[in-house]
């Protein structure tokens, strides 16, 4: 989030400087986060503030609902798949609130009539640097509900995974509850870059797009966007209003199962020609529609600023 709210806008010329809400939190506790915030927007004279919302706020929010009337401060939500139900009341704390899943928009727009519809976006733009030297790969974390199916698919199709939790499953161990508390056997999260550099070297990318504390519910992810610079194969279940952003079949492969997404990974490893002509389309498109600035911009124009 750091990266997202700096570097595009740093790049539209804007000067962008940074307040660690959860950090300064731990450190200093929720109410006196809550008044050095109120200072920082009270007297930086800041055209507008974006705070990234949690299920758990680190500072009051309610703090903010009258200056929001004065100054343009913005929530931006980042799991309304699951956690609408504490982001959502919040609305009237800020000046704009954004969302970045269409259905929760659809649902409560008219009720909520401060609330945006966003998109999370990639970063990079650059032409990718490092060989496909990894055949299909997951990067990022783990978790409880990710390891099973991940350890089927290095079973079934060879799925090497980069991150938090990864080296269980390369090694073919169960998550246990813990495991992250042993990072040596776990595996230890990994950066921005190194994410990145995964997502270049592989040709398929298994993309899961579960969400919310079990798993259950299929929403649109980051990942989606990030991965789009690095002509790999996004193989992905097809999560609702997925294909307002990328043609199935054409920009990306979808799954129904864990069977047929070993087997659609198998045929795309064997003809490459497909697979790089699916992943061009995939990386064309997030260039012209699914940038950062371009999101940045878009969301201003929302704003009418």
């Amino acid at each position: 989030m750091y990266l997202y709210f700096t570097r595009p806008l740093e790049e539209l010329g804007h000067e962008v400087r940074t307040f660690d809400h959860h950090e300064r939190s731990r450190r200093l506790g929720r109410v006196a986060t809550t008044q050095e915030l109120l200072r920082e927007i009270e007297t930086g004279n800041d055209d507008i503030v974006f705070y990234q919302t949690a299920s758990t706020e680190p500072v009051e929010t309610s703090a903010l609902a009258e200056l929001s009337r004065r100054r343009l401060i913005v929530a931006w939500n980042s799991d309304d798949d699951w956690q609408w139900a504490y982001t959502g009341p919040r609305a009237a704390h800020f000046t704009f609130m954004v969302t970045t899943y269409p259905s929760i928009h659809r649902a409560n727009r008219l009720r909520v009539p401060n609330l945006l519809l966003s998109q999370w976006a990639c970063l990079e733009s650059r032409e990718p640097r490092l060989a496909k030297d990894i055949d299909f790969s997951f990067a990022g974390a783990v978790y409880k509900t990710r390891n099973a199916d991940c350890r089927r698919l290095r079973r079934s199709a060879g799925l090497r995974c980069f991150g938090r939790g990864a080296r269980l499953v390369n090694l073919g161990i169960p998550y246990f509850k813990g495991a992250f508390r042993l990072p040596l056997l776990s595996g230890e999260a990994i950066d921005f870059s190194e994410i990145n550099a995964v997502w270049e070297r592989s040709r398929v990318s298994y993309t899961p797009l579960g969400g919310g504390p079990t798993g259950e519910v299929l929403s649109l992810k980051s990942r989606l966007f990030d991965m789009g610079f690095a002509r790999t194969l996004m193989l992905c279940e097809l999560a609702p209003d997925l294909e307002a952003y990328y043609e199935p079949e054409k920009e990306f492969v979808s799954y129904r199962t864990l069977e047929e997404c070993a087997e659609k990974a198998a045929y795309y490893l064997r003809n490459e020609s497909a697979r790089a002509a699916i992943a061009d389309r995939y990386r064309r498109r997030t260039l012209a529609d699914h940038l950062w600035t371009r999101r940045f911009r878009d969301l201003f124009a929302q704003m009418r600023i």
